[in-house]
């Protein structure tokens, strides 16, 4: 437990930091974990046998989570001390920003005809490669685009609180409550008490979190996303702890000492925050 701890207090300076400078910190931390988190998902769809392409994949996750965006609106993210970088970053996301459509076209055109030439189970190869790109690039996009909208940085902060908020209150709860099992073939440590628990811990700090937090949404749109991600977390969770069961491994890395890899603490924030950022789209265009 000591050293999960000591692993924590070091890994979150270094995310949130990068968070709140935004702008290109921002996309540059995105980059550095999309690019683990890749690593990590085509390591297990090896060792399940599914042989993606890493070359292929990891490029097209990065190319997919850089594409899209708007380089002034990533600029106008930046606090005002990273201003100085206001012409480099523009042009910079000028240069690497594609359209997504363009990327996912592009990479099943460049996945396909590298598995043309696999022998054995060539669609494993192009099915697993794919999904495996799109999955991560997009909802690890999505993130980082939650932070890019006006006051983004706090929209970020809700989320992994709320988040944090689930996961923590589903341990404990599971720990010293939890007795019937939620999905012993996923997940065996996981209990219908444990998740419920969750949920109301995660509806709690929705609502408290919006009225404490800058956000805007009030405490009752607060609750209803704390609950929606709550449940989310946990599909989040069962997604990669599917994976893992399914080709044999414990930890999808070990990154973060005492924690796993990076996906193992990425699980429950690729469905939560995505959610939220979609949600506050939909309400911003239909108030």
């Amino acid at each position: 437990m000591r050293t999960r701890i000591i692993a924590a207090l070091i890994a979150i300076p270094i995310v949130v930091i990068p968070i709140y400078l935004g702008g290109i910190w921002g996309l540059a931390l995105g980059v550095v974990i999309t690019v683990l988190s890749s690593l990590e998902m085509f390591y297990m769809l090896r060792v399940g046998g599914y042989n993606p392409s890493i070359w292929i994949g990891v490029p097209w996750a990065v190319m997919l989570f850089l594409s899209g965006w708007d380089a002034s609106l990533v600029q106008r993210s930046s606090i005002s001390i990273t201003g100085i970088l206001t012409e480099p970053t523009v042009k910079l996301v000028q240069l690497i920003s594609f359209p997504t459509a363009s990327v996912l076209i592009a990479g099943f055109i460049v996945t396909l005809t590298y598995s043309l030439f696999i022998v054995d189970k060539p669609i494993n190869t192009w099915m697993a490669t794919s999904i495996g790109a799109i999955f991560l690039g997009v909802t690890l996009g999505q993130v980082v685009a939650l932070r890019f909208l006006p006051n983004g940085f706090w929209y970020v902060l809700f989320g992994f609180l709320v988040t944090w908020a689930n996961d923590s209150a589903a341990y404990f709860t599971g720990v010293f409550k939890g007795k019937r099992k939620l999905w012993p073939r996923l997940s065996p440590k996981k209990t219908w008490e444990g998740t419920i628990g969750g949920w109301v811990a995660a509806t709690l700090a929705g609502a408290f979190l919006a009225w404490a937090l800058p956000v805007g949404i009030g405490p009752l749109f607060g609750a209803i996303i704390g609950f929606l991600a709550g449940i989310l977390a946990l599909f989040g969770d069962l997604s990669i702890s599917m994976i893992k069961r399914q080709v044999g491994v414990k930890d999808t890395g070990n990154f973060f000492v005492g924690h796993g890899g990076m996906l193992d603490r990425l699980d429950s924030l690729l469905f939560t925050l995505p959610f939220i950022y979609q949600a506050l789209i939909f309400f911003a265009k239909n108030p």
